[in-house]
């Protein structure tokens, strides 16, 4: 009888997978059901009035304020934007959802208070990625061998977002960043790679003098959560 057990548990372990890192690449709604929509505690990086967490493999090469541009072992390069702005004024999830997309999905995540989507459209042999969730969007530009591996990343760092309303109240609430209201609105998609291609050449254009700055988290490093908290 145990022995029959024993057999029984090895084949769910291992019809049900270990990781995410498992999932089935066409299974896009498991993926942020079980990574973005969880609560991730774990942080190893800090912005401008937030904490977030980079996922072992990714490098930082290029930071700006609020802009970092990240790349992975595929060599695509994610570009992140936290728009502490709409945090900050609350600003309403207007996205709808699109069917002529490869990938389109609306979220609302009810338990954390937290909503945000997921678009994918296909251009040329590639796969355009556009996920907002808790404020942050990241695009990324890539192929379909690596789309899975992208949004487990990028679901991974949305995932562990985490604000500082004492620090943002300060450099936005006084004025002492000069801030003012935007026109961008992070739940517009871009539905195309044009300015995306133009930021990553604009930082190419540059990047000689910073390669040297690279940063890689190859290694877990925990943050203190309590440092954030609301």
């Amino acid at each position: 009888m145990r022995l029959k057990f024993l057999f029984l548990f090895i084949f769910l372990f291992f019809i049900t997978g270990c990781t995410v890192e498992k999932l089935d690449v066409n299974n896009y709604d498991v993926l942020i059901d079980k990574i973005l929509l969880r609560d991730n505690k774990v942080k190893n990086s800090v912005g401008l009035g937030y904490s977030y967490y980079i996922p072992k493999g990714l490098s930082v090469v290029d930071k700006d304020e609020n802009n970092i541009l990240f790349r992975d072992k595929y060599n695509n390069i994610y570009y992140f934007y936290a728009d502490i702005i709409s945090y900050y004024h609350k600003a309403s999830n207007t996205y709808k959802e699109s069917n002529s997309a490869y990938y389109s999905r609306k979220i609302e995540n009810n338990n954390r208070k937290l909503n945000g989507y997921v678009e994918i459209n296909q251009e040329n042999d590639k796969y355009f990625v556009e996920a907002v969730y808790n404020y942050v969007k990241i695009e990324v530009y890539t192929s379909k061998n690596s789309l899975n591996d992208v949004l487990v990343n990028i679901c991974e760092i949305l995932s562990s977002i985490q604000y500082n309303n004492k620090v943002l109240s300060t450099t936005i609430g006084e004025n002492i960043l000069d801030y003012k209201e935007e026109s961008f609105n992070i739940f517009t998609t871009k539905k195309s790679t044009t300015d995306y291609l133009d930021y990553i050449e604009r930082y190419d254009s540059g990047s000689s003098k910073r390669k040297s700055d690279s940063e890689s988290y190859f290694d877990e490093e925990v943050i203190d959560v309590e440092t954030f908290e609301e």
